[in-house]
């Protein structure tokens, strides 16, 4: 189905020799746009296709081999950098601009940049800045929500296209001498507890951690680490002195790239619904992700050999930042056991 302003839309859209794509979103969004990046150069295959991303996640798709430049937008940016930002994109001359983020940021710096025609979700009246606007799917995954995109496009037929994200060889080196200093190989089964997450809500319990932590080197059922980046290390540091155990703690040894080779080298990785779950589906890894406010049916790793784990209760998912009634069951009332027999059943 289209929302058309105009009947020019299928030759603007055919025609097209030079796109610019628009996502800030979060790591894992930025993840599950890969298969529509894949899909839109199979239909493009001449064309320029440019990419605006998050700069904090820009390296994740820089290389990606279906993109033509990547440029990182941030967000700290003034209203004046974003504006300069902008119209220095202005000057590629885009014929066509997808905004396939669709907040009111997203649509102004669209705007700015001005591609001859412009398509993207128009919800909340966002469609006024838009040649095109299309409906988003409402209940569906964010890899099918970007598939139905190219769709309302007029690409009825999209072959089924994976997550693609590829480990580079110098992170791949970089993280073997990581590992190696801290005694550890990738062939004894390491499990990788990811304790972070964007919200708080999104975040299992510190003492549940390490109480799962605990437990699995007890029960010997593998070499266990924490991850995370930078923020993450005081975090990971309260959750070691709850612990009876040593742990080795890689939160903040690794940048992006490095993660993902971290991920790849790994046998499982448990985690709040947050960016580096989805790095280490990318990359074919089994997961273990605890839904708390969010939404499994729309963020869930994408792929197979991927688990999830919730405590439903009526209020769950309310999507909402901090717990509106102040009890964060939907994460709370998740029991550890529960988690380790996940970890250890197939083992």
């Amino acid at each position: 189905m289209f929302y058309r302003k105009d009947d020019c839309m299928e030759d603007e859209v055919k025609n097209a020799d030079r796109i610019v794509v628009i996502d800030l979103l979060y790591l894992g969004d930025l993840i599950f746009a890969t298969p529509f990046i894949k899909n839109l150069r199979d239909k493009y295959p001449e064309a320029r296709i440019d990419f605006v991303a998050n700069a904090n996640f820009v390296s994740i798709i820089e290389d990606n081999p279906y993109l033509d430049n990547v440029y990182g937008y941030n967000k700290k940016w003034s209203i004046l950098e974003s504006w300069n930002f902008a119209r220095s994109l202005s000057g590629n001359n885009y014929d066509l601009g997808l905004n396939i983020h669709g907040n009111w940021r997203t649509a102004l710096l669209m705007k700015v940049i001005g591609p001859d025609y412009s398509v993207g979700f128009g919800d909340k009246g966002r469609g006024l800045f838009l040649d095109q606007e299309l409906p988003r799917l409402d209940e569906a995954h964010m890899v099918e929500v970007y598939r139905q995109f190219l769709r309302d496009l007029g690409f009825l037929e999209l072959p089924e296209s994976e997550l693609e994200l590829k480990v580079k060889e110098s992170a791949a080196d970089n993280v073997e001498e990581l590992l190696a200093s801290y005694n550890l190989n990738p062939k004894q089964n390491i499990i990788a507890l990811n304790t972070g997450g964007s919200w708080q809500t999104k975040r299992w319990p510190k003492e549940k951690f390490a109480a799962l932590a605990d437990k699995l080197i007890k029960k010997e059922a593998g070499e266990v680490i924490f991850t995370g980046g930078p923020s993450d290390i005081e975090r990971v540091d309260e959750i070691r002195e709850l612990m009876g155990e040593d742990v080795v703690s890689l939160a903040g040894e690794t940048t992006l790239e490095e993660l993902t080779a971290l991920a790849d080298k790994i046998d499982v990785m448990v985690s709040g619904d947050s960016g580096p779950v989805h790095v280490t589906a990318a990359v074919g890894t089994p997961t273990i992700t605890l839904f708390g406010p969010s939404n499994e049916k729309k963020y869930h790793p994408y792929g197979e050999e991927h688990q999830i784990i919730t405590h439903d209760i009526e209020c769950r998912p309310c999507g909402e930042h901090e717990c509106p009634l102040e009890h964060h069951d939907c994460l709370e009332k998740v029991k550890v056991n529960k988690v380790f027999n996940a970890i250890t059943k197939n083992r």
